[in-house]
């Protein structure tokens, strides 16, 4: 279901705007990334890690690369498809006991460089748990929201109306509703505060 979700929905959106595609943790399978990546999309996926087994030598299960020292990198950003970490220890994150010298004869640290379309499903551009990826993700809560108003307080899923140019109808109306609401909320909001 999650495949022919994603292939309709890129395949209407204009190419070159669609950035990324957000979904919650049922989607997270390797297909839903491959498909979002053959459109240029990125997929914004938490993962579901309760079939997961032991993740991948170096890496801890969200793809966060792991030092010799089995110590958690620290991010350190991203190239157009490479995910940088440092040595935690160099950036004062761990008093590791070897030191930095143990891993890097260099002051800046070991850096691991992630190839992201190695594991599509592993790694990302943001990397997961970055504050970029959880306010991407956090506008799939928000649309998720609007939809439980639309279902449970606008009564979307109890229909009383039979075809589907009706059902259009009484959701294009329940549409107008909530946002009309929400207009008028934000507009008390702005005159309480002005008072």
């Amino acid at each position: 279901m999650g495949l022919v979700m994603i292939e309709k929905a890129l395949s209407t959106a204009q190419k070159d705007k669609l950035k990324y595609v957000m979904m919650d943790g049922a989607y997270d399978q390797l297909k839903n990334y491959e498909a979002a990546k053959k459109h240029g999309a990125q997929a914004i996926i938490p993962l579901n890690l309760r079939n997961e087994k032991e993740p991948p030598a170096g890496f801890t299960s969200n793809g966060t690369a792991c030092c010799s020292m089995g110590y958690e990198m620290v991010y350190w950003g991203a190239d157009k498809k490479y995910l940088k970490f440092r040595c935690p220890h160099v950036l004062g994150k761990i008093d590791c006991p070897q030191g930095s010298n143990w891993c890097s004869s260099s002051n800046y640290g070991l850096v691991t460089k992630v190839n992201v379309n190695q594991d599509l499903r592993r790694f990302c551009l943001p990397h997961r748990n970055t504050r970029h990826w959880e306010l991407l993700y956090d506008k799939r809560t928000s649309v998720e929201r609007s939809f439980a108003r639309l279902k449970e307080h606008l009564t979307a899923n109890d229909l009383h109306v039979r075809g589907i140019e009706k059902v259009k109808s009484y959701i294009y109306l329940n549409a107008i509703i909530l946002l009309s609401s929400a207009l008028v909320s934000k507009n008390a909001n702005s005159l309480e505060k002005a008072s």
